[in-house]
């Protein structure tokens, strides 16, 4: 579903790294440096430099996807992004409508078949360092997995 980069560490594992993203993709998600809340944070642009920082988490790649999900569902519901969907046809028509013609799906989710296009989780050490730069565009949800994972 997501690109992830695995990284050989060569000394002190970094407390952030600085990622490219592309200009355009936007709302992102980053590894948040505030301990005390959630693992991911929203930044709404890039840099000039067309960067972002991302902070290292101590959790795995999957307990960020978790994150990921629940974090776009929330602002996606309230800005009217349409990744929740009813059906798997109607999340498959919405991906073809925003230009994704190779698509999967699994547990629910349907997403791009090219996991970068949802951005890179770089693992360096023990850490993850998630850059998220698609999130509006990059996957739908169908409704009913929601409600179960929910209960």
């Amino acid at each position: 579903m997501i690109e992830v980069v695995r990284l050989t560490k060569k000394g002190k594992t970094p407390l952030m790294l600085e990622v490219d993203v592309p200009p355009l993709c936007k709302p992102l998600l980053v590894g948040n440096p505030s301990k005390d809340s959630s693992l991911l944070r929203w930044v709404e642009s890039p840099s000039k430099r067309g960067t972002v920082l991302t902070w290292g988490q101590d959790c795995s790649v999957e307990t960020i996807l978790v994150s990921m999900i629940e974090m776009s569902i929330e602002r996606g519901s309230k800005e009217g992004w349409g990744i929740e969907q009813d059906s798997l046809e109607e999340a498959i028509l919405r991906m073809k409508s925003l230009g994704v013609d190779e698509i999967e799906h699994k547990d629910g989710l349907v997403f791009p078949s090219d996991p970068s296009m949802l951005g890179s989780i770089v693992v360096v050490g023990d850490r993850v360092f998630p850059v998220l730069h698609n999130v509006r565009r990059g996957f739908c949800l169908l409704k009913g997995v929601r409600d179960a994972r929910d209960n």
